[in-house]
């Protein structure tokens, strides 16, 4: 009989050699407490180490992980193969990246790619070494919207851009921002409309937002 979430084995009353299933409950949570893992890679080492653990990528696995594709593979005087359960995390030390199963493979833990907006009310991007209007959502739905813009003609408050669905709040936010006059205020609409008010033109900064998306 094994426990109902990690399938770690018990240890039956009068039982014999208590310590081979005691031993493998803990490789087993060795293998998935604090998982830090050498790659993500669909053949075995020649050599692995003891303890060596591995994510067997999506790909056809080969040798001793055939069939094992999206397993935990531990070495431990052998192979030990978990699988792995939706929202468990891994960090990847191959290339400094978390990873997270999704519950049909491992994706990487890391935010999207920036989305660059088009700016209305004559406002543009202040340009030089100073970052531009942008914004991205990360695996957990929080969504950021940094940089800083400047308008050429009037300090114009109004809707800057809409965020596109899928980034967009679940109710309208405030948030303090910064201009060369001093303080602003963001409005993040539930229609993803982002708003700014007591704005300046010679430049409003927009870093500082952050929120989640609705699900």
């Amino acid at each position: 009989m094994n426990s109902p979430r990690l399938n770690l084995p018990y240890i039956a009353q009068s039982q014999a050699q208590k310590e081979i299933t005691h031993n493998d409950a803990l490789n087993l949570l060795d293998i998935t407490t604090q998982t830090s893992v050498i790659a993500i890679d669909f053949t075995p080492p020649g050599s692995p180490a003891n303890g060596a653990l591995y994510i067997i990528g999506g790909d056809t696995a080969t040798g001793a992980w055939e069939g094992q594709e999206t397993m935990l593979a531990g070495y431990y005087d052998g192979w030990i193969f978990v699988t792995p359960q939706q929202g468990w995390r891994a960090f990847n030390q191959a290339d400094g990246t978390f990873y997270i199963f999704d519950g049909s493979d491992w994706v990487a833990d890391a935010p999207g790619a920036w989305q660059v907006p088009s700016l209305n009310l004559d406002w543009e991007g202040l340009g030089g070494d100073w970052q531009n209007p942008r914004y991205r959502i990360d695996q957990s739905g929080l969504v950021t919207i940094e940089g800083a813009m400047q308008n050429l003609t009037a300090s114009n408050d109004g809707v800057i851009f809409t965020l596109p669905s899928g980034f967009r709040p679940d109710k309208d936010l405030i948030f303090c921002g910064y201009s060369a006059g001093g303080l602003s205020r963001w409005n993040i609409h539930a229609d993803g409309d982002v708003e700014v008010a007591a704005s300046n033109m010679f430049f409003t900064s927009l870093s500082g937002i952050q929120f989640y998306a609705a699900s």
